[in-house]
């Protein structure tokens, strides 16, 4: 692969970067550098692909960087991964920076111990990325216990500050902001890397366990007692849902033309080859953002996988490409399980509010095609949208009624900022601000369903919402049915094993 950067944004017409101002640069303890990276896993999954792909880059271009993994799991012991006994364990790190990636959706639960680290250890500089820091700038680098936020893409950018701290690279840290000591903000551009052969594939040994990975949590939906590996082929969707982080992140795209990126497909089955043989690898989750933004990508991939992988794989899709051919090809080449979002079953507020012009009947058919390809259907839906009435959410369950997907998936809006549809929440007035009410995921956790957004009685009360969400809950437990069989990798298998249990959390 192309050892150089092709395509990125950097910043060029920047004001004066006054070093002295700087409470970082050059503070590292030695000639090496530890950095920990870490992110809140409220669902218990260990697999963060932005820190595989920033790992691997730091390890064939800056050697003298270690890097180890600390996520905070919550699912599996809340008071082992507390903020205080995560804080101690950093300190035993012995670290000179701790990186984090956090979605949006875990803010707030992440605050907690954005303060607990900068009171017990204020000589630690703190980082943040992710979502959140690409969406909610201001918001992150406002943060008292916050020094440095990444705004793009993070490979170069954690290199970049990794030079900082050593003292060996004069200026800014391209591709972050700043909080310097009095208090101001150094700004620059986000990075946009456009050519993924310039990077390395990502590294999961940081993620295995005595040389293995067969102990770490690497799926939600995969199968249980499988090695299940998830991998990118690209980055980017052409899509702008309004609810989605994609949307401003794509406006925001200086040149267009390299938003969607794919890595070459020889390139990409040759390092699947290498994962499987690497780690027995058994199943394959695709965690690409659309796993068909490029159809000529996926016909020549979909050939060489089925030649040389042979191995079951789920990938995330949309309707409007799910023709019966598709399927087919699909099927032939492996695939196990389709992931696709339907949202809301209400056609004309699908349309209006969400941007998503499929109409019901393309949804029907589509999953119709699935299945009779023998491929396993998962569906996402979205309750409690701006502006949604009881009745708009009805359709939802009926719609997946209808359907009767192998696996449905319910989980409340979660308002991000940057996109049309957070804008319309806040312009109705409709925003939460008690951090206690923005529970990520406690629909599955606690089954506790409370509205994200402020109740609007005349289109849906409080008691609605969690009334249909126990009827969603109900179709859940007694409909999914999710499957695996060792040469049976579809939905047109009459015998196979439960893979998940009745929720995937």
């Amino acid at each position: 692969m192309n050892s150089k950067p092709d395509i990125i944004v950097a910043s060029t017409a920047s004001p004066v970067y006054l070093q002295d101002k700087s409470r970082w640069f050059g503070k590292a303890r030695g000639d090496k550098l530890r950095i920990v990276f870490s992110f809140y896993s409220p669902d218990g999954n260990e697999i963060s692909m932005p820190f595989a792909s920033m790992s691997a880059y730091l390890k064939r271009d800056f050697p003298w960087v270690e890097v180890l993994l600390k996520p905070i799991l919550m699912l599996r012991d809340a008071e082992e991964y507390s903020p205080d006994r995560f804080t101690e364990s950093i300190r035993d790190a012995e670290a000179d920076l701790i990186a984090f990636s956090i979605m949006s959706p875990h803010w707030y639960p992440m605050e907690p111990y954005l303060e607990m680290l900068k009171a017990k250890l204020p000589e630690l500089p703190v980082l943040v990325g992710g979502y959140q820091a690409m969406l909610s700038q201001e918001q992150t680098i406002e943060n008292p216990n916050v020094d440095f936020i990444c705004v793009g893409d993070g490979e170069y950018a954690i290199g970049n500050i990794s030079q900082h701290l050593l003292g060996s690279k004069d200026g800014p840290v391209d591709g972050m902001w700043e909080k310097l000591s009095d208090g101001s903000i150094y700004k620059t551009e986000p990075h946009q890397i456009g050519e993924l052969a310039s990077l390395p594939f990502p590294d999961y040994d940081i993620y295995s366990k005595n040389g293995s990975i067969e102990e770490v949590n690497t799926s939600i939906f995969g199968p249980k007692g499988k090695v299940v590996l998830p991998v990118m082929t690209g980055r980017g969707c052409p899509y702008r849902c309004t609810y989605c982080c994609n949307t401003p992140i794509l406006d925001g795209w200086k040149t267009k033309k390299t938003f969607l990126r794919k890595y070459d497909p020889q390139d990409m089955v040759d390092e699947l080859i290498r994962l499987r043989d690497e780690y027995g690898v058994e199943y394959f989750e695709f965690w690409d953002e659309l796993f068909l933004s490029n159809l000529k990508f996926v016909r020549v991939f979909f050939e060489l996988y089925k030649e040389k992988i042979h191995l079951p794989f789920s990938i995330n899709s949309r309707v409007e490409v799910m023709s019966e051919k598709f399927c087919k090809t699909a099927a032939a080449a492996g695939c196990h399980t389709i992931w696709f979002g339907i949202e809301t079953g209400d056609e004309k507020f699908r349309t209006e509010m969400l941007g998503r012009k499929m109409k019901n009947q393309q949804i029907i058919d589509a999953a119709e095609n699935c299945k009779k390809a023998g491929i396993y259907r998962l569906t996402f839906n979205i309750v409690g949208l701006p502006m949604e009435t009881a009745a708009n959410m009805r359709e939802t369950l009926k719609l997946n009624q209808v359907i009767a997907p192998e696996f449905f998936f319910f989980f409340p809006y979660v308002p991000l900022r940057g996109t049309p549809l957070y804008d319309l929440a806040k312009k109705e007035g409709l925003l939460k601000f008690d951090k206690s009410t923005m529970h990520y995921l406690s629909a599955v956790n606690d089954k506790k369903f409370e509205m994200s957004m402020l109740e609007m009685p005349e289109l849906m009360t409080e008691q609605e919402y969690s009334d249909i969400c126990v009827e969603m809950l109900a179709f859940q437990d007694v409909n999914n049915r999710l499957s695996y069989t060792e040469g049976n990798q579809g939905a047109g298998s009459k015998q196979s094993a439960n893979v998940g249990g009745t929720t995937p959390f």
